[in-house]
């Protein structure tokens, strides 16, 4: 479904991107994990655009289930410009469709599918990449967009908040999270060497943190928020909420994505995220922003006798962005107004 917000979000960025987006016509582009929260915006925004398009962009959609009416996607299942095709990346598979442009998204992306299944978890990042990755070896293709994570990072020391692309991280493989974390960085490693040895034109998008219309209540901060809010009207937490993060309107990744795509280098890896100091919050105030944005009468509840973790340096998400802005990217969206919309997009859900 493509609510009004969503509509006028993919509005705006094919009114900013229409120069470079015309470079697509008659391309093929395919990306994975259509139905997730930022491909099903890319989607959108080449689907909006081929209406401009004399030879429109072909757009093949691969998705671990089916799409139906009801999926996020489901308005475009009658498109003949759009080929939904499910697959589970995490298994053996073939590239289909003899795509240009190859945008892998797809992966377990929170912290409770990881633990339900690491080794998919690790599968659909791992081998599926270097399937894509042997492909582009073998045809010449335009450009790859790997999505990697800003998680990467881990907990980072001080004197690398921000955190730019230069820091190693701080992250062990050990961790019951590694199995996102550390296949996420093989697989940059992986990228990287295959341009390095066969020059594929391979980008790797290190995003962080993206909320916005269409989210699932997948286990993430922003989605649980609004769903304990918006259904039991308190907003539960499992400590005091005093761990930092900065979050990024899913129209801003799109737009830094599309800036990484046309105007980046092969071979590197780009941090996508919010870096304005004001935007880097605890997980308590943005429990307090979503509570005020669904009501005056939601609260919030933080649980101070939580035991404390031990942290080894930062438990902060904040990444800088000084190579995205030297490709002319600069974010619009901030925290209240990005939370105002995604309250917007449930509201007109509900209707």
């Amino acid at each position: 479904m493509r609510t009004k917000v969503i509509t006028e979000d993919i509005e705006k960025i094919v009114a900013e991107f229409e120069q470079d987006l015309k470079k697509l016509e008659g391309k093929t582009v395919l990306i994975t994990g259509g139905n997730g929260l930022i491909p099903s915006y890319i989607v959108d925004t080449l689907a909006l655009f081929n209406g401009k398009l004399d030879n429109p962009i072909k757009v093949i959609v691969m998705g671990k289930n089916p799409a139906n009416p009801d999926s996020r996607l489901g308005h475009l299942l009658n498109d003949s410009n759009v080929l939904f095709i499910t697959q589970d990346v995490g298994k053996p598979f073939d590239v289909v469709g003899s795509p240009n442009i190859i945008l892998h998204a797809a992966s377990r992306a929170n912290p409770t599918a990881f633990l339900e299944d690491p080794i998919d978890t690790i599968d659909a990042n791992v081998n599926a990449t270097k399937v894509f990755l042997d492909y582009a070896k073998n045809n010449k293709i335009d450009n790859f967009l790997f999505f990697s994570s800003a998680e990467i990072y881990g907990n980072p020391i001080k004197e690398f908040l921000p955190t730019p692309e230069e820091y190693a991280g701080n992250a062990g493989p050990l961790d019951k999270y590694a199995c996102y974390t550390e296949s996420k960085r093989f697989c940059e490693t992986l990228c990287a060497n295959y341009w390095k040895k066969y020059n594929i034109p391979v980008k790797m998008l290190r995003i962080l943190l993206t909320y916005g219309p269409g989210i699932r209540n997948d286990g993430k901060a922003v989605s649980d928020f609004f769903d304990r809010g918006m259904r039991e009207r308190v907003i539960t937490l499992r400590d005091a909420g005093e761990a930092k993060r900065s979050f990024c309107y899913v129209s801003d990744t799109v737009r830094a994505l599309f800036k990484v795509m046309f105007y980046g280098n092969s071979g590197e890896a780009y941090n996508l995220g919010h870096d304005s100091p004001g935007e880097n919050i605890t997980i308590r105030q943005l429990a307090e922003l979503i509570a005020k944005a669904i009501g005056s009468d939601v609260s919030v509840k933080p649980n101070f006798d939580a035991p404390k973790r031990q942290i080894y340096g930062e438990d902060n998400r904040w990444v800088k962005i000084d190579k995205l802005r030297k490709l002319g990217f600069e974010p619009k969206v901030a925290i209240v107004e990005g939370l105002q919309r995604t309250k917007r997009d449930y509201d007109e859900k509900k209707l």
